[in-house]
């Protein structure tokens, strides 16, 4: 896995958001999971020109040719819960072990960058435009998308409304594995997953939503990225052609 991620200061405060988990070759879009706010991450090295290109290949075709701004753009050491996140993409959970190959967007319902979410709670009102993620159901593109807001999120009024406006926004393709009633939805983190997926109780859940969340993306037809050269290396070898 790769993890790449816009990653900014502004006011005093750091943001890491737009985050992409990278599988095997391909550039195509696998899934996407919503969480609470950015974790223990850090980057390691600015995103290289070659990626900067993919990431804007990829804007184009599923972030509806969204600028990318090339400085805020960095390499991330994978943390425990995007681990876990692929756990729940490939089956691991299932007592499967699917290759992945794509990427899986990664969003949080706020995107304060601090490992302790009660702290980063206490910051929110904070007047950011970059702060909530109201929007980002239009990224979606009918991809299995797994809610894991946790707790935290939903027993804060704020941060339960951003939430909801997420979920219901979502289209009826994402919403069909879940009840169609916020409330009734059991949104675990995957940090929670990662505990309870052999307990008894958690069987009811791994049927109904993990394990469509691992058959709808097997069941997608993907448009195959593997083969994209960034736009860097195309000019270079069309120059060398020349």
């Amino acid at each position: 896995m790769k993890a790449y991620a816009e990653y900014f200061k502004e006011g005093g405060l750091v943001y890491r958001r737009n985050t992409l988990l990278q599988f095997g070759n391909s550039w195509s879009l696998i899934g996407n999971v919503v969480l609470a706010n950015p974790g223990s991450a850090e980057p390691i090295a600015a995103a290289s020109n070659d990626i900067l290109d993919l990431v804007s290949s990829f804007y184009e075709e599923f972030r509806s040719g969204e600028n990318v701004q090339p400085e805020n753009w960095h390499e991330f050491s994978p943390d425990s819960t995007m681990r876990f996140v692929e756990k729940i993409f490939n089956g691991w959970y299932l007592g499967k072990n699917i290759e992945l190959n794509g990427v899986v967007q990664l969003f949080n319902t706020f995107n304060i960058k601090n490992q302790n979410l009660q702290e980063a709670v206490t910051q929110i009102g904070v007047e950011s435009d970059l702060l909530f993620s109201y929007t980002i159901y239009k990224y979606f593109n009918d991809k299995p998308t797994y809610f894991g807001f946790s707790n935290e999120v939903l027993r804060n009024d704020v941060l339960r409304n951003v939430a909801m406006n997420i979920f219901s926004k979502s289209s009826k393709v994402v919403r069909s594995i879940y009840s169609e009633n916020f409330s009734e939805n059991s949104f675990y983190h995957p940090m929670y997953i990662n505990q309870a997926y052999g307990q008894k109780h958690f069987q009811k859940y791994k049927n109904e939503v993990l394990s469509e969340i691992v058959k709808t993306h097997n069941q997608g037809t993907q448009t195959d990225c593997a083969n994209l050269q960034p736009l860097s290396l195309v000019v270079r070898n069309s120059q060398g052609k020349q």
